[in-house]
């Protein structure tokens, strides 16, 4: 490895860390800040939070890293523009392909680390973060219920216990729920009532023996319906669609299963192509971070360079969520799918290197951007 190359990879660790931090410290920002009122509020531990906060940073990583890394391109390159000494490297026989090949370790690494983190460890984030949310939430619903008081549960449903039962703590007797929120009236009681856990790892009250009382008494639609069990949930996990289902908490070979069940076939395939899509646009964004990266000995050219930069990496995720949801709805098929932005942008990327390896501008004259 020549002293160039290892120059050009010092700095470009050096920047890729700090643009990580960087990156990752404004996007948990806004989280953090939500979950601080709640910690405000007495609603969450401190420990609780801090826990909360550390299982989303993977997923915030997998477009971190893609940000991070573009910047960090960007900027090794720009400096050695601004500096004079892409022009010393240039003289001495040596072309952006030969610096481009220099990157081909890095690229190599923080891609296998994307995939790592887009396929494996941010859908492990994901599940371990559900199923915290959902106790906290479970264990915030089941502390709403106190003997002799009202309270608003899940639905806007006003709930009523008169006493717990003896012999458990999830047992209650003289149950009254409104039911009918703003609507017409819709009253459920019942003589006892217990918490039970569901299937899909929420919580809901049972009522065991009750009435319930459909409309305004003496009017000609009022009915008197009696109940066995009468199940109301006071809280439920949060699916990611509409068919319930938090797809990006599901591990891979449970994607790939979707994938063969029809009526999740589209949800699953969007699901993989966007994991699928991080990784492979690592090399893409260094290609195209190389030539965006040109610019003067004092700096000409180089604020155009990174607008475009900006511009096309936020087309680009916007894109993509349109395409994703495309899929999902059927409107746009699964193949190419996604992977419409990986060969647009590879296309883009590798036309602007081709005209500044040839010492031409990064996009033709007549549109007037990018000057050398």
């Amino acid at each position: 490895m020549s002293r160039i190359h290892a120059r050009i990879l010092r700095d470009l660790l050096r920047v890729f860390v700090f643009g990580c931090m960087l990156v990752l410290g404004i996007l948990a920002i806004g989280q953090l800040s939500q979950l601080l009122s709640q910690v405000a509020s007495g609603q969450l531990p401190l420990g609780v939070t801090l826990q909360l906060l550390g299982l989303a940073t993977p997923t915030l990583l997998v477009t971190v890293l893609p940000l991070a890394f573009f910047f960090a391109v960007y900027l090794v390159f720009s400096n050695l523009y601004r500096s004079n000494e892409m022009m010393a490297i240039r003289s001495a026989g040596l072309s952006l392909l030969d610096l481009l090949r220099a990157l081909a370790l890095p690229i190599l690494v923080i891609a296998l680390l994307e995939a790592l983190l887009s396929l494996s460890w941010s859908p492990a984030a994901q599940r371990q973060l559900q199923a915290e949310s959902l106790r906290l939430a479970n264990a915030a619903a089941e502390a709403l219920i106190q003997p002799g008081s009202f309270a608003r549960i899940a639905g806007g449903h006003i709930l009523y216990v008169g006493q717990s039962a003896p012999g458990s703590e999830h047992r209650y007797r003289e149950i009254f729920v409104d039911l009918g929120g703003k609507g017409e009236p819709d009253i459920a009681t019942a003589a006892f009532g217990e918490i039970r856990k569901d299937q899909d790892g929420g919580i809901a009250l049972v009522l065991i023996q009750g009435h319930r009382y459909l409309g305004q008494p003496g009017t000609a639609g009022f009915k008197i319906l009696s109940f066995v069990h009468y199940r109301i949930a006071l809280a439920a996990p949060q699916g990611s669609s509409d068919q319930g289902i938090h797809w990006a908490a599901l591990d891979l070979p449970q994607v790939l299963q979707a994938l063969r069940e029809p009526r999740y076939a589209r949800h699953a395939l969007a699901e993989l192509e966007w994991r699928l899509i991080w990784p492979l646009l690592i090399p893409v964004l260094a290609l195209l971070a190389i030539p965006l990266a040109f610019g003067g000995p004092r700096g000409a050219g180089r604020a155009s360079g990174a607008l475009l930069g900006i511009l096309t990496l936020l087309a680009a995720n916007n894109l993509l969520v349109f395409l994703k949801e495309g899929i999902i709805q059927g409107r746009i098929g699964g193949f190419p799918g996604l992977f419409w932005v990986l060969l647009l942008l590879g296309a883009l990327a590798a036309y602007a290197f081709w005209r500044r390896q040839g010492d031409r501008p990064v996009l033709p004259s007549w549109l007037g951007l990018l000057r050398p």
